[in-house]
């Protein structure tokens, strides 16, 4: 029987020892360069300390594993690979990450007695957003007031589709959310859906940048 093992104890290598986890999100992760083509299915996995970490299913594994996903469950997780973390586009603060298997163990539990958080953000202020730009170093979340939504969606214009949404951050800082294409498209759906408008929106996983000497972020 497999011991248990919390995430930030772990180090690289295969791992046989047990960790039980929330799945908090999964998405497809595609290369554009080849015309969207599946390279894996990511996640963000959060254990009963607050530790988060990024777990990756390479594509030739994601039909084995895809139904079992369910965003919001906790997880038994065994018999994984350790990597190091990529020092690029960093969705966690742990120096590993996780990768799927052909022998990877990934179940429901739903008889869990572990404490694990429902979720767990990683906010940066207006100065760290700056420090950070331009350097694609890590991709933290964001949370601010709408001060305006811009669509070519909703102006139906033809050709890539965009929506920008500016944010008003604490000091009054305004920053500017920019979406394009399925994203797009995916967010004036979601917006489009409330009765009343947010006036508060989170996005989660952007890149900061300057350009024109403000700061722009894209998802």
């Amino acid at each position: 029987m497999s011991s248990y093992v919390l995430l930030a104890n772990l180090r690289a290598g295969r791992c046989s020892n047990t960790a039980e986890v929330r799945l908090l999100r999964f998405w497809e992760a595609r290369n554009v360069r080849k015309d969207g083509e599946l390279m894996s299915l990511d996640m963000l996995l959060l254990d009963e300390q607050s530790t988060l970490i990024h777990g990756s299913i390479n594509s030739s594994r994601v039909d084995t594993f895809r139904r079992r996903l369910s965003e919001g469950s906790v997880y038994s997780l065994s018999g994984f690979d350790v990597a190091r973390a990529n020092p690029k586009y960093r969705l966690s603060d742990s120096p590993v990450s996780i990768r799927f298997n052909d022998g990877t163990f990934f179940e429901p539990k739903t008889d869990s007695d572990k404490d694990i958080p429902t979720e767990l953000f990683r906010f940066r202020s207006h100065e760290q957003f700056l420090a950070l730009a331009n350097t694609n170093r890590e991709l933290p979340d964001i949370v601010g007031g709408v001060s305006s939504v811009r669509s070519t969606i909703t102006d139906g214009l033809r050709g890539p589709q965009r929506v920008m949404v500016t944010l008003r951050l604490e000091g009054d800082v305004n920053v500017c959310v920019s979406m394009f294409d399925d994203r797009a498209v995916t967010f004036q759906t979601k917006f489009d859906e409330h009765v009343s408008k947010p006036r508060v929106i989170l996005f989660t996983s952007i890149n900061p940048k300057v350009v024109g000497g403000k700061i722009h972020v894209f998802t």
